[in-house]
């Protein structure tokens, strides 16, 4: 797949158009545009060659304990390296570009799209080395955080083990003081993201351990900077520091990124250095938790992306039965299957639950841009958002992000099932999004009982108001064309409103059996209210362009009118699906509504 269907246009839309995020960042276009062309061509010259072969290939465990990565990704990690790709939201005091992070977040997209697997190693770096900088003493941050920036060496979040997966408080790696900051490492952590390969000199491992004394739980946890190696004398990574692969995990996607499983202080020569304070690993891990768990939302969303532009390309050109407007009558006349209605209908939803993802994953990237700026009551605001939007971005974002690749192979028939087609990759690639950095049931759990019942749901009325004043703000605009749309999207609203509040009165009984089995379907309710939300804005916006471009108010003459025309295309599709989306998507909420109010408690009685 060398040549992956970007989708720049839209990117630009939600960015300048939509968010408005260079005004909103104080960053010029034209340089926030140079930065979209220069990952475009980093992407398209180095990783979409690399993608699926690694994909084929894979990474192999030596004996030695070291890992050989695909052909093609050392190259593509110096390329990325000498770029300063790595510092791209770093502070320049750190050598750094001090890139907001909308603008990070959409150059991420391209990068995801284009192989996934790769961004794997640049991402979690990068999220290690953002934790060190909030964290770290200035030593550690001169000393680890640096070489991350900089892209040099690999960050790694350990905090699996075989016994502790989600319940990260069941953790048996242990930490014995030494002196100062430096701890005595010893235990095993499994499904390591790029615990051990040959790209870099050097991991720095960001380990969760236990002191003896600190007790059980996560409140016992403390975290630690644990190297493969550590530094000579003349701050070289040379001596071993009693770190080891013993095994690689053989996926059923994402090849190109090696999952490890690492064997701290086997021989009991491991040392770490504690970062913060006793007893606050947990916290501090989330910070990078909470980070990567957006990222992982945009792995779904990118690859719905791909696979949109892959199946959109495949219905163009594929030539297969007569139209159906023919009806019985079976004609020598053959046409392509994108004038079929379902592959029409199949196209437009990977398109529109794409496009709601990406307009979520870069407001939330902008909202962190803002939350950094703002003092007060706005700043405290901001957070609340942010809060809320984490776990839709993961869970809602990974989840229909497996979904629209899916419905892409639908596309591609029989050929989707074949490798050579790229579509089959992409469906491998997403699921395991919906599993890692918290499983999507975990985030559901989450939303519901941390982020809208602690709060008595204030963060999420806030939200639904806003969804509401879009909606009652907007009525009569574009001569009303779009008043049936948001009507609905107004009743749908209201139903995640009547949801939380049924959930939140469970919670107050303490049936907490009761409102966690409503969890996973009133997250999907969130989150496919906000996609609608964001692509009704976006669907106004549009018709405000349409309108300014003499666009027919009709939708069938605007769909002649437009013709061959790429802007006046765009604006009139961003229009349709928007009116798909809260047409044939959005209600889907009647029965996830349905489904998170239930008093069936089968689940819970059933004999399994």
């Amino acid at each position: 797949m060398s040549d992956t269907p970007l989708q720049l246009r839209d990117l630009r839309f939600v960015l300048f158009e939509h968010l408005k995020a260079h005004e909103a960042v104080g960053l010029d276009r034209d340089t926030m545009d140079a930065f979209l062309d220069a990952g475009a061509t980093f992407v398209g010259g180095f990783l979409a060659p690399i993608n699926a072969p690694g994909d084929k290939q894979g990474c192999r465990r030596n004996p030695d304990g070291t890992v050989t990565t695909a052909r093609g990704y050392r190259e593509a990690l110096d390329q990325w390296r000498e770029g300063g790709w790595g510092g791209m939201g770093a502070p320049s005091d750190h050598g750094g570009q001090d890139l907001p992070q909308v603008l990070v977040t959409a150059i991420d997209e391209l990068i995801i799209a284009t192989c996934c697997a790769f961004h794997n190693y640049t991402g979690l770096t990068r999220a290690c080395a953002n934790m060190l900088l909030r964290r770290a003493s200035d030593e550690q941050k001169q000393t680890w955080a640096r070489p991350l920036i900089s892209a040099e060496w690999q960050g790694t979040m350990c905090l699996t083990e075989s016994n502790a997966g989600s319940d990260v408080g069941a953790s048996r790696t242990r930490a014995v003081h030494i002196e100062g900051d430096r701890y005595a490492i010893q235990g095993e952590k499994v499904f390591i993201t790029s615990g051990e390969h040959d790209m870099t000199d050097n991991h720095v491992h960001i380990v969760l351990a236990r002191v003896d004394e600190d007790g059980p739980g996560v409140k016992g946890l403390s975290i630690f900077i644990v190297p493969k190696y550590r530094l000579d004398a003349d701050g070289k990574p040379t001596v071993k520091n009693d770190v080891f692969c013993s095994g690689i995990e053989e996926k059923m996607g994402i090849h190109g990124s090696v999952t490890t499983t690492m064997k701290f202080g086997e021989n009991g020569g491991c040392e770490g250095y504690l970062i913060g304070k006793r007893r606050e690993g947990i916290s501090i891990m989330f910070e990078i938790m909470n980070e990567e768990r957006i990222v992982v939302g945009q792995q779904g969303q990118a690859l719905a992306a791909t696979a949109y532009g892959l199946a959109l390309r495949y219905a163009k050109q594929r030539h297969q039965g007569s139209s159906i407007a023919q009806g019985k009558s079976i004609t020598e006349e053959k046409v392509a299957i994108i004038e079929h209605p379902d592959v029409r209908r199949m196209l437009l939803t990977v398109k529109a639950q794409g496009e709601a993802a990406r307009a979520l994953l870069l407001h939330t990237g902008l909202l962190l841009d803002e939350e950094q700026r703002a003092e007060g009551e706005a700043k405290a605001r901001i957070a609340r958002r942010v809060a809320l939007l984490t776990p839709i971005c993961k869970a809602w974002g990974s989840e229909i992000g497996f979904q629209a690749c899916s419905t892409a192979m639908q596309v591609f028939g029989g050929y989707g099932y074949i490798k050579e087609y790229g579509v089959e990759q992409l469906v491998r690639d997403a699921r395991i999004a919906c599993v890692y950095e918290g499983t999507n049931g975990i985030q559901a759990i989450d939303l519901l009982f941390r982020k809208v019942a602690r709060d008595q749901g204030a963060a999420l009325k806030e939200l639904l108001g806003d969804v509401v004043a879009l909606a009652r703000g907007s009525k009569g605009k574009a001569g009303g064309a779009l008043d049936g749309e948001l009507a609905e999207l107004e009743r749908r609203a209201d139903e995640v409103g009547k949801a939380a509040l049924h959930l939140g009165k469970q919670i107050a009984k303490e049936d907490l059996l009761g409102a966690a089995l409503g969890a996973t379907p009133f997250l999907s309710l969130v989150g496919n209210l906000v996609g609608g939300y964001y692509l009704m804005q976006q669907a106004l916006l549009a018709e405000e362009r349409l309108a300014a471009l003499g666009a027919p108010t009709d939708p069938e003459a605007r769909a002649g009118w437009a013709g061959d025309n790429a802007e006046s295309a765009f604006y009139a599709s961003k229009v349709e699906t928007a009116r798909f989306y809260v047409s044939q998507l959005l209600p889907e909420n009647a029965w996830r509504a349905a489904q998170a109010t239930a008093a069936d408690r089968s689940a819970l009685r059933a004999a399994l």
